[in-house]
């Protein structure tokens, strides 16, 4: 038994001419724009199976009933919606939703016959779960689709049966029969094209176009009317259209000739400006080409939808990324503060954005940074409490000031003359507290009335929070320098009062090496406290470290440093300058540095991964005199022994060509220390 003879047993019209007609595919790719899913269809039932009448997204012709959601539908006769078909139990089995393509959401309406019997479904399948399900707009739409579909099947199989009555009553009228199936196929056109007109576009600020190719007329919906503005009409000229594009995206629009040629993109995004108040929007037009008997395209029909406030929401999730990076990378609090004024002003096409410190005490805003647009003059400086007293009363409650016009706000009269002298007619202001004070507050100016989006004070609020948040750690920042300046500075006179009493201690002595020794190794501390001071005290690198402790000596010349980047701890840090300061001299004294060809090679390495890495570091002398080992052991022995103490080892080689030092130590304990 064939499909056709299996679907006469299940078909109530007796005839499958009813399921086969091909307008159905426009309810389908409707229904498909309607919920955006890459899938819709319109099933049919035979016994054990669905016949795809009509199908979008797919080339299958039939489906299984069994673990299926139009099985789902057809057994309970009430729209069904699965959110995730893999965790469903009735369609988990199904080998289109565990294998491929991996079907996951399901919407489908029962599609009933006048007798009330359900004989199949018009359903929308997504390959993602979606856990919303369909919103009720998109609801309410499909279920007027389904009673299309089947409207339109009534239609049909009236048509069909009219047909075959004419044909064996009028055999010798043929033509007369053909002028009525047209008239009648070219009615039913008309009411299907205008019932998805008005469903979708209720439904789901979706509009409907259908541009003839040949004629040039574009018959739309009325929501494509209202998304451009224009008064509503069924007919649009191409020419009224273009001329509704954006001046920088007409090049973008494909011509007749791309869309008849085949290489026409059938989806794109690009700016309108609104017939009605010129107001720019971004629209996604989507479609479909249909073609004649010979293959050329006819017809492109598909909808319109406003993305603007999708688009708006990407453009600004992306300045804030670019307050985010600008904030971490500005080498200054100034150059932060001019780059994310300049990132808002232009995102929010204002005509100044800047950032104010507030004094309670002197009540007074200053000017810290400001961006303005070409057509308004910039602003710094200090401003009065007085001045605008209304304003800083409002942002002492710690509350955002947003205005829209101030020549219409009475209750701002006061302060008109002080708005207007830096130009400003709407403003959002969004405050700074600190420990319950007003510190500080981002501003946003407009030279005309604006009417702030609920989407634009948020934006403005979010990025506000980022702004206060780097402005405080460049305070941090700026603080903690203050007291590591005021920390050294005390710490230096702290060595000179050292110094100055060695120097009392060793007046009556006539050796004075002693003294310059203690001396010198004094100045080589205060290199390393002065090195660490710089970093905060957090860390210091090995190169960095020697370079400081060679070039008071005057040997930087002569001593080769080699070796990868190494992070040395506070503690460190100070056991290193003073080994090699200790290394240094004795070599300006007795090694190669006080031989005029002499050189010293001063390199390290590593070895180990992770945790277990050690540093071997050399100090070898070259070019001096002849090497002997000492008879007896000093201060600067004793100290090139201890080295960096129990962070590692140190071993004195007495090579007979130069001294040689050799030093291991962990550099995690490095590092940390």
């Amino acid at each position: 038994m064939g499909a056709a003879d299996r679907l006469d047993r299940v078909n109530p019209y007796g005839d499958l001419a009813a399921f086969s007609d091909p307008d159905l595919n426009d309810i389908a790719v409707a229904a498909a724009a309607l919920c955006q899913t890459p899938i819709a269809l319109i099933s049919i039932l035979d016994h054990e199976r669905l016949w795809f009448s009509a199908r979008v997204g797919t080339d299958q012709p039939f489906g299984p009933l069994a673990n299926s959601g139009c099985g789902q539908v057809i057994a309970l006769k009430v729209p069904v919606v699965i959110p995730d078909m893999l965790a469903d139990p009735h369609t988990q089995k199904n080998t289109l939703v565990c294998g491929t393509p991996g079907l996951r959401f399901y919407a489908g309406y029962p599609l009933f016959d006048t007798q009330g019997k359900v004989v199949g479904t018009l359903c929308v399948v997504d390959l993602a779960t979606r856990p919303n399900g369909l919103s009720s707009p998109q609801k309410d739409g499909l279920a007027a689709l389904a009673r299309q579909s089947m409207r339109l099947m009534d239609l049909r199989q009236a048509a069909v049966t009219q047909e075959r009555r004419l044909t064996a009553q009028q055999l010798r009228s043929q033509r007369a029969a053909k002028r009525a199936r047209e008239a009648e196929a070219e009615r039913r056109h008309a009411l299907e094209k205008y019932a998805l007109q008005q469903a979708a576009g209720a439904a789901g600020g979706i509009g409907i176009y259908e541009y003839d190719l040949v004629s040039g007329d574009i018959t739309v919906s009325p929501e494509v009317c209202r998304i451009a503005g224009l008064p509503q009409t069924p007919t649009l000229s191409a020419e009224q259209w273009v001329a509704l594009i954006h001046p920088d995206d007409k090049a973008t629009v494909p011509t007749l000739n791309r869309i008849l040629e085949g290489t026409a993109p059938l989806r794109l995004q690009y700016r309108i400006l609104r017939s009605d108040d010129g107001k720019e929007r971004w629209v996604l037009r989507q479609g479909i080409l249909d073609h004649d008997e010979t293959g050329r395209p006819i017809r492109l029909i598909g909808t319109l939808q406003d993305v603007t406030p999708e688009r708006n929401a990407t453009a600004r999730l992306t300045t804030l990324l670019a307050i985010g990076d600008a904030l971490r990378t500005a080498e200054t609090r100034q150059q932060a503060l001019e780059e994310i004024c300049q990132l808002m002003g232009n995102r929010l096409n204002v005509q100044r954005v800047g950032f104010a410190r507030i004094s309670m005490r002197d009540e007074r805003f200053t000017v810290e940074q400001s961006w303005c647009a070409a057509d308004i003059p910039p602003i710094s400086g200090e401003f009065s409490f007085e001045a605008f007293r209304h304003t800083s009363d409002f942002l002492r409650g710690g509350s955002v000031f947003i205005l829209d016009d101030i020549t219409h706000t009475s209750w701002m009269n006061v302060e008109q003359e002080a708005y207007q002298a830096v130009q400003v007619v709407a403003q959002v202001l969004v405050p700074k507290i600190k420990g319950g004070e007003l510190t500080g507050c981002l501003f946003v100016h407009c030279s005309q009335a604006r009417e702030w989006t609920v989407d634009e004070t948020s934006f403005i609020r979010t990025a506000a929070d980022r702004i206060f948040a780097g402005v405080d750690e460049w305070d941090t920042i700026a603080r903690q320098d203050l007291i590591n300046h005021e920390i050294l500075h005390r710490l230096k006179n702290t060595l000179s009062i050292v110094q100055s009493l060695a120097h009392q201690g060793f007046r009556g002595v006539e050796d004075q090496s002693a003294l310059a020794t203690f001396t010198a190794r004094l100045i080589a501390l205060g290199s390393a406290h002065d090195l660490l001071m710089k970093r905060n005290w957090r860390s210091t690198d090995l190169a960095s470290l020697a370079a400081g402790v060679l070039a008071p000596l005057g040997v930087k010349e002569r001593v080769k440093v080699n070796g990868p980047f190494l992070c040395l701890g506070p503690d460190t840090a100070t056991s290193f300058s003073m080994v090699f300061h200790e290394l240094a001299t004795n070599a300006l004294k007795h090694g190669a540095l006080n031989a005029p060809d002499g050189l010293v090679d001063l390199s390290w390495t590593t070895e180990g991964y992770g945790p277990e890495t050690t540093m071997i570091l050399i100090w070898r002398e070259i070019g001096g005199p002849l090497v002997t080992r000492p008879t007896r052991t000093g201060f600067g022995i004793r100290l090139l022994k201890a080295g960096l103490g129990h962070q590692g080892t140190t071993e004195i080689y007495y090579d007979a060509e130069g001294l040689r030092v050799e030093m291991t130590a962990s550099t995690v304990s490095m590092a940390r220390q």
